[in-house]
């Protein structure tokens, strides 16, 4: 059988349906013609989920909302990544994972969550989902969950969600203790579904599914997307999980459009490549700043920075460290701020996962809207600057650092 990297950068792609083309076309309409009253009514109904639908017959293009044969084919091909029963494209990372919280939580489905996550959904959890009446619960570990579900007085969640590695201070979750946990205690008719945001490692260094996750989720604009140049999300994994993700997609609206999916679709081609290069650009530039005096903490998720809990858990469902990176400068807000604003090839920005090399200020930038006794609790510094390391030659990164280091 071949191997991953040989088959799934080209799932999705039939030449054959699109007049010999090796690359699938754009299909840039909003609706398509049914062959008969017959087979429209059987999409609609279908997709609408009306009791006795006839099942449709033919291809499942329907209105671009609802499908698109270029969505179709990159949906495929995340899928053929992560080894996964489905997959679906959003508009953006925001849209897959608010879209995954609405789906699984309600009022009687409660939100479990391990800080710390990134900003947005950190913000949405706390902020947002309980003014929609969803009962939020935080998971300082996942060896607590039983002494949370009993102080909860037995009141089970509809989803454990949790961030590994998290961003930007790198904590690691077991994936296994969640999903394990979850399916002993999932009651008869309550489906318990365990989220895991991937965007950092996966779906090349780190396969939740294999962990006994239900639904992954990403921002598909970084290491997905990974050139600066698109914006989406996805979420990934059991078909039931997806399948209730997609339905509320549907009337939420936020699919991806044709055009971001082609570009998707292109970038999964070298995503093993670019993600793997980047790894080893990073491994140097890490012993670079793992040494450097100016750099009071350095954080990673590769295995020499991790503590020894964490470090066994990295190596049970971890396949690499990645690129990304956090590191602590001297005086607060402001010595973060003049190396950031002495950077030359670090591009000062959020975002991460790109072929330029990112850097920017979590706490007042992609944490801005965290409580600051959340940020203070998981080490979320003024003086903390995180990185994302790109393409680049890996001692012209080290020069830019040092010059910039040295404005503190």
């Amino acid at each position: 059988m071949a191997h991953r990297e040989t088959t799934a950068p080209f799932v999705g792609h039939h030449p054959a349906d699109h007049e010999g083309s090796i690359k699938t076309p754009i299909y840039p309409t909003s609706t398509f013609k049914f062959s008969s009253a017959e087979e429209g009514a059987a999409h609609m109904e279908t997709a609408y989920g009306v009791p006795g639908a006839a099942a449709p017959k033919g291809p499942n293009a329907i209105y671009s909302r609802l499908s698109n044969p270029t969505l179709s084919a990159a949906e495929q091909r995340l899928s053929a990544w992560d080894e996964s029963e489905d997959a679906a494209f959003f508009a953006s990372g925001m849209a897959a994972i608010t879209t995954t919280f609405l789906a699984w939580t309600s009022a009687d489905r409660p939100l479990w969550f391990c800080p710390p996550l990134y900003g947005g959904s950190e913000h949405f959890i706390r902020e947002i989902l309980p003014g929609m009446g969803v009962y939020v619960v935080e998971v300082g570990h996942l060896d607590h969950l039983d002494a949370i579900l009993e102080r909860e007085g037995g009141r089970k969640p509809g989803m454990i969600y949790l961030e590994t590695p998290a961003n930007p201070t790198m904590q690691i979750h077991r994936i296994r203790t969640a999903a394990d946990w979850a399916r002993q205690h999932e009651p008869e008719g309550h489906r318990m579904i365990v989220g895991v945001d991937n965007t950092y490692l996966g779906p090349i260094l780190q396969r939740p599914l294999e962990h006994g996750a239900d639904v992954l989720v990403y921002s598909a604009t970084k290491y997905i997307g990974g050139h600066s140049d698109l914006i989406a999300g996805a979420a990934s994994g059991k078909a039931d999980a997806v399948a209730r993700i997609r339905e509320y997609r549907h009337f939420l609206g936020g699919m991806a459009d044709p055009n971001t999916c082609w570009m998707l679709m292109r970038s999964m081609e070298t995503l093993a490549i670019r993600v793997r290069h980047q790894q080893g650009v990073a491994e140097q530039v890490f012993i670079y700043l793992r040494n450097h005096p100016k750099v009071q903490r350095f954080i990673s998720a590769w295995s020499v920075d991790l503590s020894d809990s964490n470090k066994a858990v990295a190596e049970e469902q971890m396949l690499g460290g990645g690129a990304m990176a956090a590191f602590e400068v001297a005086g607060g807000r402001a010595g973060a701020f003049r190396v950031l604003n002495a950077f030359k090839h670090f591009q000062l920005a959020v975002s991460l996962g790109s072929t330029e090399s990112l850097a920017e200020h979590p706490a007042s930038m992609t944490h801005a809207g965290v409580p600051p006794e959340v940020k203070a609790q998981y080490g979320i510094s003024e003086g903390l600057i995180r990185i994302s390391v790109g393409i680049e030659r890996p001692e012209d990164l080290i020069a830019d650092l040092d010059q910039a280091l040295g404005q503190v």
